[in-house]
């Protein structure tokens, strides 16, 4: 595969909307089988490198967790073009050592959610056919994820090279013992959007890394203060700056290599997933 043919998504909030990140940036809307997605996509080029930026919550953030239309997200990604889906997401910390401010390279999930639809292939009259049984191990792509783990290295960020996040349905916070109890799992990060987001990447056959940021320490901790949104803009705009920075830095590694192999394999993935293979697919 030729870099020409790379081109990066990008999902996120605050800060990652904002289009001077982007060259030559247009609004471009796209409607799915699946509804519209969250915003319009924000297409442009970064160092030269075709990217694009979806706001997952809407651009004036006003759609919650369970009302996101993920499938419509990266359904949208994926008919422009994209070949990967690297995204940030705030999180609240589990653990001691992951201080508000510090970034987390996720490498598992727990799952939670209890309302979204996490397939294309639901039987619907505008999915896929056949029943996929999507294998979510690894669920996040480990070439992309050693890209972002050596780019932030270079640039001297805080961060986790591993970490495992409990998606909760939301939009409420968790109570105490809910918290205590994902720490008794031995879970790093609560998080309310990364499932079915990573799930429906997977069946898509795009590449997905996500970079959490830990805003907070949850409820489960006796002294400090408890979780509320005030604090968790107030880290994640002191922040997102860092984030900005790393996306911008890793554009141009993942454009210079060859992902032949990673996106065949993806794609086998998927095709040996499904339980009617040889069914046609509705266009």
């Amino acid at each position: 595969m030729s870099v020409s043919k790379i081109k990066i998504g990008f999902i996120g909030g605050s800060g990652l909307n904002n289009p001077q990140i982007l060259e030559n940036a247009q609004e471009v809307a796209v409607d799915t089988p699946y509804g519209a997605p969250s915003d319009v996509l924000l297409q442009g080029t970064i160092q030269g490198v075709d990217c694009v930026i979806l706001a997952r919550h809407g651009r004036k953030h006003t759609i919650n967790p369970s009302n996101v239309n993920y499938r419509a997200n990266i359904w949208a990604l994926k008919s422009v073009g994209c070949t990967h889906v690297i995204v940030s997401t705030a999180t609240g910390s589990l653990q001691e050592e992951i201080q508000p401010g510090d970034l987390v390279i996720l490498d598992s999930f727990i799952d939670r959610t209890r309302t979204r639809i996490q397939t294309f292939f639901d039987g619907s009259e505008n999915s896929p056919n056949g029943v996929l049984h999507i294998p979510m191990e690894p669920a996040f792509d480990n070439s992309t994820r050693q890209i972002i783990i050596d780019s932030l290295k270079e640039l001297g960020f805080k961060f986790h090279d591993k970490g495992t996040a409990v998606c909760i349905e939301g939009p409420r916070f968790s109570s105490r013992a809910e918290s205590n109890l994902f720490r008794s799992w031995n879970a790093h990060l609560v998080n309310m959007t990364l499932v079915p987001e990573v799930v429906l990447a997977k069946e898509a056959g795009l590449l997905y890394a996500a970079v959490a940021m830990a805003t907070d320490y949850d409820c489960w901790r006796d002294t400090g203060n408890k979780v509320c949104v005030a604090d968790v803009l107030k880290t994640f705009k002191e922040n997102v700056e860092k984030i900005t920075k790393l996306f911008v830095h890793i554009v141009p590694k993942i454009a210079a290599k060859d992902w032949t192999n990673e996106i065949t394999e993806l794609k086998s993935v998927v095709e040996t997933s499904n339980m009617s293979p040889q069914s046609p697919q509705k266009s």
